[in-house]
């Protein structure tokens, strides 16, 4: 650039100084026009590096972004699989549970059909309570009319159950037709046997 300066003003001198010669103009005018053409290769050359460098930067941010982007979808498939991995783990806990409930209720509902030994099988019964009519009573065993479906219930005692009137104990016999009770019994094999009965409201005795 400096050099198309010098001659440029070395023209515009040439040109003003009279009796110059015509050649020597001329070659001034040929180093101004290698001047220019010069400056317009290092103009040329200095965009295309500028180009190259913007390509350059481009191309090494596009990399980066790429690379930060794999990273990412590495780190979610990861967090997917631990989240996998977890609910694989809570399912088969889930179903550990569930077949333990099963052997256990299979264990109770052995014990129930066998009715235990001695009083370990009554302790592993659990009672069912219900309120009823008395509809007939004969024996060792009554029939109770269970309010809440109108289902007939024959009910057993033994030596273990407790009938209760008036807060005192009394006997099957003594229980009226009619009479409103409150039933618990435990299953024994087949029959219902009676644990407790308290009559909440006696029938009147037929005269």
């Amino acid at each position: 650039m400096r050099k198309l300066m010098i001659a440029v003003t070395a023209v515009a001198g040439l040109a003003m100084v009279p009796g110059c010669k015509r050649d020597n103009v001329e070659s001034e005018r040929q180093d101004v026009a290698e001047a220019q053409q010069e400056a317009s290769q290092t103009a040329a050359e200095a965009q295309q590096e500028a180009s190259r460098e913007s390509a350059e930067a481009q191309r090494e941010a596009q990399e980066e972004v790429a690379g930060a982007q794999q990273e990412a979808r590495e780190d979610i498939a990861g967090a997917q699989k631990d989240v996998q991995e977890e609910r694989e783990d809570l399912a088969q806990a889930q179903q550990n549970r569930n077949e333990d409930l099963a052997e256990d209720q299979r264990e109770l509902n052995d014990d129930l059909a066998t009715g235990g030994s001695g009083t370990a099988g009554a302790a592993a019964a659990v009672p069912t309570s219900v309120n009823g009519r008395v509809l007939s009573t004969g024996g060792d065993s009554l029939t109770v009319v269970d309010t809440s479906n109108n289902k007939q219930l024959k009910l057993k005692t033994n030596d273990q159950t407790r009938i209760m009137q008036n807060n005192a104990p009394v006997k099957l016999d003594d229980i009226t037709e009619g009479s409103q009770v409150r039933a618990s019994y435990v299953m024994e094999g087949k029959d219902m046997v009676l644990r407790e009965l308290t009559v909440n409201k006696p029938a009147q005795k037929k005269e």
